[in-house]
């Protein structure tokens, strides 16, 4: 009686511990992904074109440790002739995670000229040689839209910023 009072007693919080576990790997492998995601970001210069404004430290660290890698300097930001930082062309992707999903994330970063629209002024400002899809393995890619999706703060565009993409 008391092993079997045991075992009904036992057996529920045994397998709340492997679902917790479970969960704590799944989180885990998650995270490994976002930080190799956050790499390719750096690896692949997105931040050339794209801002990051909710992580800009942690964006700029890892600039410096991959050009520190890699033996070259990092370039100062540029500024225009009244001081200010010069705008990204490509906005910023603090929020991107909350107002895409993951396959739409995938599908821009594969074929972005499909997503913008054609008027003059997002043809002068985002010249078709900047509207560059993504070049790199399927796993960087995974790993990247693993990064992207996870960017879910509040957004944090520039106020002049105007989007170039088409309304969905």
């Amino acid at each position: 009686m008391g092993q079997v009072l045991c075992s009904v007693f036992y057996r529920p919080i045994l397998i709340l511990g492997v679902f917790v576990f479970l969960a704590s790997l799944s989180w885990a492998q998650d995270k490994s992904q976002v930080d190799a995601g956050r790499k390719i970001f750096i690896e692949k210069r997105c931040y050339t074109c794209h801002t990051v404004n909710a992580e800009a430290k942690l964006i700029e660290k890892e600039k410096e440790e991959f050009a520190k890698a890699k033996g070259v300097e990092v370039k100062p930001k540029e500024e225009d002739e009244d001081g200010e930082e010069d705008q990204k062309t490509g906005g910023d992707l603090s929020g991107v995670g909350k107002m895409r999903n993951a396959e739409w994330i995938q599908k821009f970063v594969q074929n972005p000229k499909d997503y913008f629209k054609d008027d003059p002024e997002c043809a002068k400002k985002a010249k078709k040689k900047y509207r560059k899809r993504f070049k790199g393995t399927d796993e960087e890619l995974t790993s990247l839209v693993t990064y992207l999706s996870s960017l879910q703060y509040e957004e944090q565009q520039d106020k002049d910023f105007k989007s170039c993409l088409k309304e969905e």
